[in-house]
């Protein structure tokens, strides 16, 4: 389980939406399973009603299933899903990048820098067995979130935000160590440089180069859990 300070979170609410997420793209909440609220309740040491609230929100999200008259289930996993986001996710984060470009910005610059430098102590490297954690999950999230500048528009932020999550819970299940991910963590020192430097053309194509070898990494390492 990770651990979350429920003193970062705006609310009980918005506390419960965050250790949800985490427990269910980190798999600690397995794809499937059913979610009793008052099992999850005494779990997390919460009411039902802002439990309630938070896993609506997931399932808007993408991570949770709304079940009629049964409740609600962590979303499943697929092939075809993983397909489906692979493809959209390469879609929109090009998109994305072309906005940021666009409006382009010494905030542009500076937002791009401090995620770098916090995501360059714990990239991934060849041979790390290190496994996949919460840490590096959320600073390489903010590393393209920043590149992308998608704080310009909250739909887009939104939109990059769902598809990052369900695909990274993808990355935990299918990637057993970090050391899959050292081939291309380099790409990020690539993909900065080419941005600073206002270069749109090599950007790009850094960052579709990039996205298209996560995805390749991830699909040929995905084996669909076993059903009970």
């Amino acid at each position: 389980m990770i651990d979350l300070d429920i003193g970062d979170a705006h609310s009980l609410g918005e506390f419960m939406l965050q250790r949800l997420r985490a427990d269910i793209i980190s798999t600690e909440l397995e794809p499937g399973s059913k979610l009793a609220l008052h099992r999850l309740a005494r779990r997390y040491g919460i009411g039902i009603t802002p439990l309630r609230e938070a896993l609506g929100q997931l399932a808007g999200d993408g991570l949770v299933v709304m079940e009629s008259q049964k409740g609600f289930r962590v979303a499943p996993v697929s092939q075809g899903d993983l397909r489906d986001l692979c493809d959209i996710r390469l879609k929109i984060e090009l998109i994305a990048l072309d906005m940021a470009f666009d409006r382009a910005d010494t905030g542009w610059d500076e937002r791009m820098r401090r995620a770098l430098d916090a995501f360059v102590g714990i990239r991934a490297r060849v041979g790390d067995d290190g496994p996949i954690n919460g840490e590096w999950e959320r600073t390489h999230r903010e590393l393209h979130m920043a590149t992308m500048s998608v704080g310009h528009s909250p739909t887009l932020s939104r939109m990059c935000t769902q598809i990052y999550d369900r695909i990274h819970r993808y990355r935990r299940i299918a990637l057993p160590t970090k050391s899959y991910m050292g081939g291309i963590s380099e790409d990020h020192l690539e993909i900065n440089k080419a941005a600073h430097a206002r270069d749109r053309s090599t950007c790009r194509a850094l960052l579709e180069r990039h996205i298209v070898e996560s995805n390749r990494l991830i699909e040929e390492n995905f084996q669909p859990p076993e059903r009970n």
